[in-house]
């Protein structure tokens, strides 16, 4: 790696940057069955992971962490209501906030969720575990720049 031009270097993050989106959009296309006949996407997977590890945030908030609209948020709970993973609270003395709550069903799929982020975040952490201070400072750096980066597109974009 250290032979490499800088122009190969960024051309290298770049190409395994797109691919590795690539894979998490075909991944994100892909419903799963827990084992109970009731596919879920990804994306209800972690609209359900942030209303259970967040369980006082409002719907805008739940869209914010997640990124998306909150549109999209809306279309995503009125499916997991119709599948019997989360209801609507209204806050008491507040007409326009709305949480969710997960029924018990939501709360099996929020732990099967996590023990799958566990079992990946292993991974992970046996990787990072061998970089120094500086070099995490350096990836989380070019990661937050990537991110801005892509939240410059989307909004040029929309």
């Amino acid at each position: 790696m250290d032979k490499l031009s800088l122009d190969e270097k960024v051309d290298l993050l770049i190409e395994n940057g797109i691919r590795i989106l690539n894979k998490a959009y075909a991944l994100e296309k892909k419903p799963v069955d827990m084992g109970h006949g009731v596919l879920l996407y990804p994306s209800e997977f972690h609209l359900i992971e942030t209303a259970g590890k967040n369980p006082a945030e409002n719907l805008t908030s739940i869209s914010s962490r997640l990124g998306v609209t909150k549109g999209a948020i809306s279309q995503m709970v009125k499916k997991l209501e119709k599948k019997g993973l989360v209801k609507k609270v209204r806050v008491p003395g507040n007409k326009k906030d709305v949480m969710l709550e997960l029924t018990d069903f939501g709360r099996e799929a929020f732990e099967w969720h996590k023990s799958l982020h566990e079992s990946m975040e292993a991974g992970i952490r046996k990787e990072l575990e061998g970089m120094s201070s500086s070099e995490m400072e350096t990836f989380l750096r070019v990661y937050g720049y990537l991110e801005r980066m892509l939240d410059r597109c989307m909004e040029r974009y929309r």
